[in-house]
């Protein structure tokens, strides 16, 4: 059975996450809409100084650069970048700290970034790179690149090796600006190391790398004892795991839903009865508020009573007190009726019988003959004396003050007898008041009884809640070492992996494709796409063994500036769908930034009319396209570009206005001018 190829690299989705204490988040996705699958081609469009190259720039840092933007908007908002990307068919998310110095470790979870929570963390170091814990082995191993030895002396046998790292893998897999008219696309003009790794890059990419010289046995024996190791460790694990969690992650799995269950019943149940117990202190606040009314009123209805009786006694005495002036007058009347009060009837001089009483006739006295002062002529000196004929005055003063006894005798009866009638009221009153303020008491001394079974269901489903979550943890936990055991069995199969590979190209050695065909090929796919890119007065083009460009007889570096980008971009297309289309090892992902440099108005500009038509930027997009749509399908690639033509518009995945009216303003989507 063949061993299937590692199927590289493809972006899903880049985030910066914001400062802590911040919920913001600025995000890039390489999706389609729905977002159930990459893009193959993905342009980040916009204008200048909005953060388009950060976008690649952060990519590769999550991928294991040395180094992540540092610009100030960034430096104050972001602190931390993540990568969601498919290594090998598998969605993998890559988080590095973003704040200060580059980070010196990268967190790894086997998922998308949205689903981490559950999923287990996984750390590898940056430095160094050929660490086979690092993160640039571990991403290379998506891309069939992990621990390539290359040697620094090839015609050595002892040579000193050195681990092909991602960094390296960058030179093929990136195209920034500098790169596409710095006259050094092979790596002509730098350090013979860096030239020389280069290289070998490519014949590590096409297959054609000299393994002899590396020592392939030695990397088998290593790669095989990897593996073993692993798989021990991995054993070892299982075996302490199996003690602790018999049951296995399926059964883990189903007590921890049951558990997650119970608790939810549990927390719903405690929220049902603190509603019930809420309510329940409403109405007892309510009774206690009614109770306090109640002992007012009938507090207030007693008074009344008691003060209403008081006024009755009181008036009750006064009424006796008239009842007996009453008698008195009455009493007085009478007796001046039956008796003269000065009994004059004999004479006191000579003690005879008077024919009649004494009386004032005139002024003058009847007895005696006196005639009385005009002032005192009409006042009576006793009760027998008469005015005019009148009755007596002494009766008249007793029965007008008879009447008056009577009316206030009356008056007063008849006020004494609405009291009275009133009392009978607040009798009934006081006693209604009494009634209520028992009835009320006895609602609340029933309220007060209830919390008793409502604080024992409560501790109840405390004690559930409680013993659930104990079940839930011990899952938890178990579910995190059955992933780790699963993490370090996949790690022990990737190592074996490795180690089969190994022998299958040691098996393969001979079978190895010639390199000058490789060249060759290379450079027949180079002057194919110059054509398509409809490059002026196009002849003589070809690849050296060197892997240095050359067009019209002559080697790139005399082409003008417009043709120094497009050669770059034809020279990096060519290997880069060389490579995908022959299934060889490679990271299957090209980012671009500005193509148009140096072309369009650009070229106009700078006095090369010979590349100032804009259709040569309509035709290297037209060629990635159709490349993509066709012999390219299953790769994907990422340009960055100010103004993209209009035929791409339905690839641009994101377009920064640099304008706070039509967001998004840039990467950084608040920080605007």
């Amino acid at each position: 059975m063949t061993e299937r190829a590692p199927t590289g690299i493809r972006l899903l989705e880049l985030r910066l996450a914001g400062r802590a204490g911040s919920a913001e988040s600025y995000a890039v996705s390489f999706q389609n809409a729905s977002r159930s699958r990459w893009l193959p081609l993905c342009v980040i469009a916009g204008e200048s100084q909005t953060g388009k190259t950060s976008v690649a720039d952060f990519v590769r840092y999550c991928l294991g650069d040395n180094e992540h933007p540092q610009h100030p908007e960034i430096i104050d908002k972001v602190r931390s970048a993540i990568l969601v990307a498919e290594l090998d068919e598998q969605v993998h998310t890559i988080e590095r700290s973003a704040v200060g110095a580059p980070s010196k470790f990268a967190s790894v979870w086997s998922t998308h970034v949205d689903n981490i929570q559950s999923a287990t963390e996984q750390r590898y170091v940056i430095e160094p790179p050929s660490d086979p814990n690092s993160l640039s082995q571990f991403v290379l191993s998506a891309c069939g690149l992990d621990n390539v030895a290359l040697p620094e002396a090839p015609t050595r046998e002892d040579s000193p090796i050195q681990l092909l790292s991602i960094r390296d893998v960058f030179r093929i897999m990136w195209v920034p600006n500098e790169r596409l008219d710095n006259k050094n696309l092979a790596f002509e003009h730098s350090p013979h190391m860096v030239r020389q790794k280069f290289r070998q890059l490519v014949d590590v990419i096409f297959g054609v790398h000299d393994a002899a010289g590396t020592d392939l046995g030695a990397r088998i024996a290593h790669a095989a004892e990897a593996a073993r190791v692993a798989a021990r460790d991995a054993t070892a694990l299982e075996t302490v795991v199996i003690e602790e969690y018999p049951e296995g992650p399926l059964e883990l799995k189903r007590v921890k839903d049951e558990a997650s269950e119970h608790i939810a019943q549990a927390e719903e149940q405690i929220r049902l009865m603190d509603e019930g117990q809420l309510a329940t202190e409403r109405q007892t606040e309510e009774l206690r508020s009614a109770l306090e009314v109640a002992s007012l009123n009938s507090r207030k209805a007693d008074l009344r009573v008691r003060d209403r009786v008081s006024l009755l006694d009181r008036l009750a005495a006064l009424r006796s007190q008239y009842a007996d002036d009453k008698k008195k007058l009455t009493f007085l009347k009478e007796a001046e009726r039956a008796f003269d009060p000065l009994h004059v009837q004999v004479c006191p001089a000579c003690l005879m019988r008077l024919a009649e009483s004494p009386t004032m006739h005139g002024g003058n006295c009847s007895l005696c003959g006196s005639t009385l002062p005009t002032s005192d002529a009409s006042t009576p000196n006793s009760g027998a004396v008469q005015v005019a004929g009148d009755a007596p005055v002494g009766t008249a003063v007793i029965e007008a003050e008879l009447r008056a006894v009577n009316r206030r005798l009356d008056e007063l009866s008849d006020y004494w007898n609405r009291m009275d009638v009133d009392l009978a009221g607040l009798r009934t009153e006081s006693a209604q008041a009494a009634r209520e303020l028992v009835r009320v008491s006895e609602a609340l001394e029933q309220v007060t009884d209830l919390p008793a079974p409502f604080l024992a269901a409560r501790d109840e489903a405390l004690r559930v809640r409680s013993r659930m979550a104990g079940e839930l943890q011990r899952a938890e936990a178990g579910l995190r070492l059955w992933d780790r055991v699963a993490a370090a069995k996949a790690e022990a199969d990737r190592l074996a992996g490795h180690a089969s590979r190994l022998r299958t190209e040691r098996t393969e050695q001979r079978s190895r494709p010639d390199r000058e065909a490789v060249v060759s090929a290379i450079s027949q796919r180079f002057t194919h796409i110059l054509q398509d890119f409809g490059y002026p007065k196009l002849d003589l083009a070809h690849v050296g063994t060197d892997l240095v460009p050359h067009v019209r007889g002559l080697p790139y570096h005399a082409a003008s500036s417009g043709g120094l980008v497009l050669i770059s971009l034809a020279w990096h297309l060519a290997i880069f769908e060389l490579a995908f289309e022959q299934g060889e090892a490679g990271v299957q992902l090209l980012m671009i930034d500005s193509p148009q440099k140096n072309l369009g108005h650009r070229a106009a500009d700078l006095g090369d009319t010979e590349f100032s038509d804009s259709r040569l930027v309509e035709n290297f997009y037209s060629h990635v396209r159709s490349w993509l749509h066709g012999n390219g399908q299953g790769a994907q690639v990422v340009i960055v570009d100010n103004s993209p033509p209009t035929s791409v518009d339905a690839d641009v995945v994101v377009r920064y206005s640099r304008d706070r009216r039509r967001p998004p303003y840039g990467l950084i989507h608040d920080a605007v001018d």
